[in-house]
């Protein structure tokens, strides 16, 4: 029996023992399993369950003008952030039901009304029982930050916070909203110059690291790592908010007065830089609302529209199309502007020279070809020389001349004057034109290559290009960031001009110069005549392919416009697409907007104007201050000294009234008529004179009794005409009222 015994006790050792060495396996194993490979993701996940991690965001850099105008800026504002566990361990205090609901109530009432959300919303975050963060609603201001801080504290609320976080403001609103572009929710750039230098604004968020209880509250302990955010760079543009302004201006008028359907495009240079001064693209939007379609008429019809994808797709549609910047992103046939290439590669090659002449009768015909090639002036010019080529924009003489510089050298130019090629703008999505290789250049496709259709470019190219004609021969690499700059303003990277390559001589940059004077100067004054100002340009128009089963005919209108001759210091390239009113001629549609900005502008970057004897003719004086009651002869004289005239009606001895009033600008010779008693004004009714030469209009105005101000720079041109009036006609005002007409060159030599 005790033998028995004795080896049951044994094998109950054995087995005991065998199992703790199981038992001291699994353990160890575990151990090193643990340690060693699953190891840091246990110790991250009690991090986690220990450890508070906030992020801190970072500032984004703003965004400043040449002058350091703030276009773009971030400013602090506010996530609301709510808690649903703290909400509910808060209700639990309450005694009743009553009363947790109560509770629930004024919370979310407060949430609803001060943040505009709907109370579904507020209670489908409150269903996450167990969340500790639901967004309510993101960036608010700091009226609104304090409105929340004031209820919640009010009414002894748990589980609301605020969150620090950034928006982004842009002051002027729509002002070069293609170029800017904009940030998303997330602040991350999505356009124009937001996206393009995001990474430089963008900075680095920093973070906060906390130790935390088991409901998430921070604890009371030491340990606190903070890893503060590093704001973001600023960017100094060469983009002149003032210069921007005038070009938007001028781009509105023409679209007001045109309606195309394309809307319509422009750009300023600096022609010794290739600095950026403004850049706009229509239709443009509001910086601040970029989802909102800016079209009310295209927004209509889109709300109009019954939910569903069609509607969906058309709003998308409408955003991109006001959100692209078609200065870089659009390509386009350049028309007549590019004649400026034609004429500098041949000069500069010697195949044309001022004394060339070049027969024009209407058109040119070409074997294999159906149709001749005309010349906007079907009856023909006759005999030009180069410049006369140049002035009446003349298809077969510039046919003529790309045929002298043959296809080898026609594309070498093209390629130098770098339009087969990005300019490599500091802008996104900068588009790659389509051109004629020299191998694919045969007589018809030459011909057409060298008055501007067959090929496309960009409108910045085309600019480019023109530029490198006239500053020297120098083609530039454009650009519109100056520099980058820190908090502190100082200076992280600077962009200084590049210059690429020499195109063409001094010689012939200078001949073209005088050239393209001769185009806006000649025969008294073309549409883009500024007086006082030498001003160089050359107009396009170009016919559009028609889409399919399209009768009616599609133009892009442009004019390349620079100044001042003798020592160019900017240019611009103004562009209207599909016009539906108006003209059909580049220099009825957009020589106008070129002068425009250029009367605006030229004076605002100092340069002053030196008026011929002509101009000062076409003047206009302010009708002086001090007349009311002086003596009628002391009044006469003061006004005889500024170049107007005046009559006297009356039979007192002081002037008693006057009109125009005093500070009205006047054309010289203007009558002004003084009044000695108090008898009522004399009236005139105001003729019809749109259609007649500025001298018919000032004869009919004259003899009604009414001053004339003449705009326009056609108006010493023989060919021009009255476009429009501003009083209107069959009106009755005061004899003496000022009946300003702009005067216009229409019809074929208009191209």
């Amino acid at each position: 029996m005790a033998n028995g015994a004795s080896k049951k006790m044994k094998i109950r050792i054995i087995a005991l023992c065998c199992g703790m060495v199981l038992i001291l396996g699994w353990v160890l194993y575990n151990l090193v399993y643990r340690s060693l490979v699953t190891g840091s993701d246990l110790r991250a996940a009690a991090a986690d369950q220990q450890l508070r991690d906030t992020t801190i965001t970072a500032n984004r850099g703003s965004i400043y003008d040449c002058n350091m105008n703030v276009l773009a800026q971030s400013a602090t504002v506010w996530d609301v952030i709510l808690s649903p566990r703290e909400v509910y361990t808060a209700m639990e205090q309450f005694d009743t039901q009553a009363e947790r609901d109560e509770y629930e109530q004024t919370l979310i009432d407060g949430l609803c009304s001060i943040l505009e959300v709907d109370e579904e919303t507020v209670r489908e975050h409150l269903s996450h029982t167990e969340s500790m963060y639901r967004e309510v609603k993101r960036k608010v201001v700091k009226t609104v930050a304090d409105q929340i801080t004031d209820y919640v504290a009010e009414n002894d609320l748990a589980g609301v916070y605020l969150q620090v976080n950034t928006k982004r403001f842009y002051p002027y609103d729509i002002l070069a909203s293609n170029v800017i572009g904009f940030t998303n929710y997330d602040n991350q750039g999505v356009y124009g110059l937001e996206a393009k230098y995001n990474s430089v604004l963008s900075g680095t968020p920093g973070r906060q690291i906390s130790a935390k209880d088991a409901l998430g509250e921070a604890l009371p302990t030491t340990y606190d790592e903070l890893y503060p955010a590093v704001d973001g760079n600023s960017l100094v543009l060469t983009l002149d908010q003032v210069v921007q302004h005038f070009l938007e201006k001028a781009l509105d008028a023409a679209i007001a007065q045109h309606a195309p359907l394309e809307g319509a495009a422009g750009i300023v240079m600096d022609v010794n830089t290739g600095g950026i001064l403004a850049m706009s693209s229509k239709p443009d939007f509001d910086l601040n609302n970029p989802l909102e379609i800016a079209d009310e008429a295209t927004a209509a019809s889109i709300a109009a529209m019954p939910d569903g994808d069609e509607k969906t797709a058309a709003r998308v549609a409408a955003q991109e199309k006001q959100w692209k910047n078609k200065t870089v992103t659009d390509i386009y046939e350049p028309g007549s502007v590019f004649k400026v290439v034609t004429a500098s590669a041949a000069l500069e090659e010697g195949t044309a020279t001022l004394n060339s002449t070049y027969t024009c009768t209407g058109s040119v015909s070409f074997p294999g070809l159906s149709t001749p090639i005309h010349c906007h002036k079907r009856t023909g010019h006759g005999t030009l020389d180069f410049t006369g080529a140049i002035v009446n924009s003349c298809n077969p003489a510039f046919i003529a001349i790309g045929q002298s510089l043959g296809a080898e050298n026609f594309y070498r130019y093209f390629d130098a004057f770098g339009l087969t090629e990005k300019t490599g703008i500091d802008l996104p999505a900068e588009a790659q034109n389509s051109y004629y290789t020299a191998d694919r250049l045969n007589a018809i496709s030459l011909a057409s290559c060298s008055f501007g259709q067959s090929n496309t470019v960009t409108p910045i190219q085309m600019l480019t290009a023109a530029v490198a004609a006239i500053n020297g021969g120098k083609l530039l690499t454009p650009h519109i960031v100056s520099k980058i700059v820190d908090n502190n303003g100082n200076t992280v990277e600077e962009f200084g001009t590049e210059v690429r390559r020499q195109v063409i001589s001094e010689e012939t940059s200078a001949i073209m110069r005088t050239a393209l004077e001769q185009v806006v100067a000649a025969n008294g004054g073309s549409n883009a005549y500024v007086k006082g100002y030498r001003i160089g340009g050359k107009s396009g128009t170009a016919q559009k392919l028609n889409k399919q089963d399209e009768e009616v005919e599609r133009y892009i209108f442009s004019y390349f416009v620079f100044a001042p001759v003798e020592d160019p210091q900017v240019a611009a390239l103004i562009l209207v697409d599909e016009a539906t009113s108006g003209a059909e001629y580049a220099n009825t549609v957009v020589a106008p907007a070129a002068a425009s900005l250029m009367a605006d502008l030229l004076p605002y970057l100092g340069i002053q104007p030196q008026y011929s004897e002509s101009d000062a003719e076409l003047q206009d004086v302010s009708v002086p201050s001090g007349l009311i009651d002086a003596d009628p002869q002391v009044a006469q004289s003061k006004l005889l000294t500024k170049g107007l005239q005046c009559t006297i009606i009356g039979d007192g001895k002081t002037v008693v009234d006057v009109y125009p009033k005093s500070g009205t600008k006047v054309a010289v010779d203007s009558n002004i008529i003084l009044y000695t008693d108090d008898r009522e004004m004399e009236t005139t009714t105001v003729p019809n004179v749109v259609g007649l030469t500025p001298s018919q209009a000032n004869q009919q105005l004259t003899n009604a009794g009414l001053n004339i101000r003449i705009t326009g720079g056609a108006a010493q041109n023989k060919q021009a005409k009255v476009s429009s009036q501003d009083t209107e006609a069959g009106s009755t005002v005061p004899k003496g009222t000022v009946v300003t007409i702009e005067c216009m060159i229409t019809g074929e030599d208009g191209e």
